[in-house]
């Protein structure tokens, strides 16, 4: 189980990193420079459930490692903040006049 946590969790980044934009006229300078913003407004957006997900592991890691479960909550915290900050940046690009693919 804990395995497909983690497999789950790389298979999102993967895909999440190969995601291209594109706008028609846009040059990859500018590409690029949007798509830093809409990062930056995901890591903003995602910051807040971060630090509750880090407060809670820390305050019941311990149990969760004498049960085994540890890595199991660790992967799926990351698979959800990668799933939040995803969606941000792709509805921030969307707003921008993206289209995904290319």
């Amino acid at each position: 189980m804990k395995h497909i946590a983690g497999l789950v969790a790389a298979l999102a980044l993967v895909a999440c990193a190969s995601t291209s934009w594109t706008k028609e006229g846009t040059t990859p300078e500018v590409v690029a420079k949007d798509l830093s913003e809409c990062n930056s407004v995901a890591a903003t957006a995602s910051e807040r459930d971060s630090r509750i997900n880090q407060d809670i592991l820390a305050t019941r890691g311990k149990d969760w490692q004498d049960t085994g479960a540890l890595f199991t909550v660790q992967q799926t915290y990351a698979a959800q903040n990668q799933e939040q900050s995803s969606d941000i940046v792709s509805r921030c690009m969307i707003s921008k006049g993206y289209a995904p693919g290319g």
